[in-house]
């Protein structure tokens, strides 16, 4: 008979839970644009409520829900000031939170 390089398992393992909370709300990471620090993260924004709509403060269009956005707010206000940016404008964004 051939030999079978499978390992073999003496015991049953359990594979371990995934954690899909970092993937859901996105990564948070901290970005400096003209000497401001802006805490940002990505979302899909799939959690919102059906008839909730973000308008991104640089183009002044809207990105409704399930559209993948970034989230940004400055450190100095806090989270309080969070806008909602579609992703090639926050990367062109260079002006302060208003």
């Amino acid at each position: 008979m051939p030999r079978s390089n499978r390992p073999k398992r003496s015991k049953k393992e359990e594979p371990e839970e995934l954690d899909f909370s970092t993937v859901r709300f996105g990564f948070r990471r901290t970005e400096i644009k003209r000497g401001v620090e802006y805490t940002t993260q990505t979302t899909v924004g799939a959690n919102a409520e059906d008839d909730k709509v973000w308008v991104c403060p640089h183009c002044h269009l809207q990105i409704a829900k399930g559209v993948s956005h970034i989230v940004a707010w400055d450190e100095v206000r806090g989270v309080e000031t969070r806008r909602h940016f579609h992703n090639a404008c926050w990367k062109s964004f260079q002006g302060p939170l208003l």
